[in-house]
């Protein structure tokens, strides 16, 4: 075969492979029948394809063997919302940031994920002489957070469980597992809120939720962050409405997109 052919034949393959990965984030969660005949293309292929994209991280499968259905994982939705940060995301999301700045006088931020990270996109500052300290730009670990929390919640289970590790140490040493960092995320899921009690650092308190798409997948999160201290527990409940009602809002202002 010669080098254009080659050429070719490998442009074909990155094409069919980016037909299926737009395909699967138009109707997820969907199956390999369905994909071949919305694309076209036989089963065999799109089955190949599937599995080439799900070892890259950039798919998962969702169900028992042979009854599978496939959707994004959240290394392609980072790439929604790393683009979606520069205009969109930010701009329908600062009212909200506005207000709940102004009702909690603490520091909200607004995070997007970058693989097993949060990135810092935007913020409104507290007015109060102690508080929190983050910078936008500023990346924080996903699995110690309460907005990672949140992110991680409104995962697929089947993307979920990869991305937890056997065991996670605490910033007091509390370690872990990952059976009870799933209960606690899962939670996260039913109450729509996390919580973070200094678990990266221990001055550093958040409760936080995460902010969705139309199709109810998580692209970044929103969080009240303040000194530990400040946390008591008669706030957990007050804060966790303000927070959940906040990502409501903006969720709904992105699905209008």
């Amino acid at each position: 075969m010669s080098e254009s052919s080659d050429t070719r034949q490998g442009m074909q393959s990155v094409l069919r492979s980016l037909d299926v990965l737009e395909a699967v984030a138009q109707s997820q969660p969907v199956g390999i029948s369905a994909l071949a005949r919305s694309l076209g293309i036989p089963k065999a292929t799109v089955h190949r394809i599937l599995r080439t994209l799900g070892e890259a991280g950039w798919l998962a499968p969702q169900g028992a063997p042979g009854e599978q259905r496939w959707v994004l994982t959240a290394r392609a939705l980072a790439v929604g919302a790393r683009v979606m940060t520069q205009d969109d995301l930010r701009e329908r999301a600062r009212p909200v940031l506005e207000e709940l700045g102004r009702r909690t006088d603490e520091n909200i931020h607004l995070s997007a994920p970058d693989s097993e990270s949060l990135v810092l996109i935007d913020k409104m500052p507290s007015s109060r002489p102690v508080q929190t300290v983050a910078q936008v730009g500023e990346r924080v670990p996903m699995i110690l957070t309460a907005s990672g929390w949140a992110f991680l919640s409104r995962l697929p289970a089947a993307e979920l469980v990869t991305r937890i590790p056997s065991v996670v140490e605490l910033a007091n040493g509390t370690r872990l597992t990952r059976k009870e960092l799933l209960a606690e995320i899962e939670a996260v899921a039913r109450r729509g809120v996390a919580v973070n009690p200094g678990r990266w650092r221990p001055d550093v308190s958040a409760i936080g939720s995460a902010i969705n798409d139309r199709q109810g997948q998580p692209v970044a999160a929103l969080s009240i962050s303040l000194p530990s201290y400040r946390l008591t527990d008669e706030l957990h409940e007050p804060y966790g409405q303000l927070v959940r009602e906040a990502t409501e809002r903006i969720s709904a202002e992105l699905a209008r997109r």
